[in-house]
């Protein structure tokens, strides 16, 4: 069976207020207790969402009846396989939707195996009627648990999609400056993948110098509480190359406990860093060579010639400035 078998779509109702009816497979091996069981879970309508049920009394026939279904209530002896060796079939199937065991073999040693084997809740059948309401409330916040658990990962999900996309590197650090957070953009600054980078500490990445200002920096954010823009942080790469960064970061609320982090944005400029350096240095060339021009006029005709020939290297070399990418030759900084 290929993917995930869990019934129902993603919503963003929650509880009581979700209109989509709960699918539920019950599995025992005497029929008349499927009848007793499906009526009596479908009669608690009155509450929401509600109950829908299929019986099956073969547990070896359920891989073939999963699809849609939200829950599935099995008992535990049956002759052709247990209920856990069914929970076992149907997690190797790839099926993880609530599994709930109902069962009139109760005992402490199975209800511990059930709790081992991963079974999302147990219950004795008898007692009377109300069982059945029972039965029907852990159902419903089970598969209502599960719900909100998968909306959760497609949001996740989408968000991570999302985050991807986005050219610019963003990130986010916990309070002891480990990534929480990080996008492809911002990994491949490292030469890895996202999930290599987050969990580790900027220690781990960059010098020892820069891991120390960029802490200090976040350190400064959690204190205050205020957001930062640096237009132009410097740094230096593995090969010792400068690095210009267009960096802001902002306070950020990890968790619903309140744990705080820093998110941050990083533009890399680099490459505009140079462009403008290249036409400063273009702009103080023509400068030389207007110079040259009026020495040369202040001098008479035994200097035109020499002059002439040095304002073409000037020139020369402001069409150079102004054409090419990457640092200025010489420039120190």
């Amino acid at each position: 069976m290929d993917g995930d078998r869990r019934g129902g779509g993603a919503s963003t109702r929650r509880g009581n207020d979700d209109p989509r009816p709960i699918r539920v497979l019950h599995v025992d091996d005497d029929p008349a207790f499927c009848e007793l069981t499906g009526a009596r879970l479908e009669r608690t309508g009155a509450e929401r969402p509600w109950i829908r049920v299929e019986s099956v009394s073969d547990p070896t026939a359920v891989t073939e009846r999963l699809d849609g279904v939200d829950c599935v209530v099995s008992d535990y002896d049956m002759p052709q396989m247990n209920g856990l060796e069914l929970l076992d079939t149907l997690r190797d199937e790839g099926f993880d939707a609530p599994f709930v065991l109902f069962t009139g073999k109760g005992s402490e040693q199975i209800a511990s195996r059930a709790i081992s084997a991963g079974v999302t809740d147990y219950l004795r059948k008898g007692g009377g009627a109300d069982r059945f309401d029972v039965l029907a409330n852990r159902i419903r916040n089970a598969v209502a648990r599960d719900r909100a658990e998968r909306e959760l990962e497609l949001s996740e999900t989408r968000l991570r999609r999302v985050v991807d996309l986005l050219p610019l590197c963003l990130f986010v650090k916990d309070e002891e400056g480990r990534y929480v957070l990080m996008n492809e953009a911002g990994a491949e600054t490292y030469d890895m993948t996202p999930a290599e980078v987050e969990g580790r500490y900027e220690a781990d990445l960059l010098s020892e110098e820069t891991a120390e200002r960029f802490r200090a920096e976040d350190e400064e954010i959690l204190a205050s509480g205020e957001s930062t823009y640096l237009p132009e942080q410097r740094r230096r790469d593995d090969d010792g190359e400068l690095v210009v960064e267009s960096v802001r970061k902002v306070p950020f609320e990890l968790d619903a406990t309140g744990r705080s982090g820093v998110l941050g944005v990083v533009e890399d400029t680099t490459a505009d860093f140079h462009r403008e350096r290249r036409r400063e240095r273009a702009l103080e060339t023509l400068e030389d060579a207007r110079r040259v021009l009026d020495d040369a006029r202040a001098a008479g005709d035994a200097a035109a010639v020499d002059a002439h020939e040095r304002v073409e290297r000037y020139l020369v070399r402001a069409e150079t400035l102004l054409s090419e990418d990457g640092p200025v030759d010489g420039d120190g900084v």
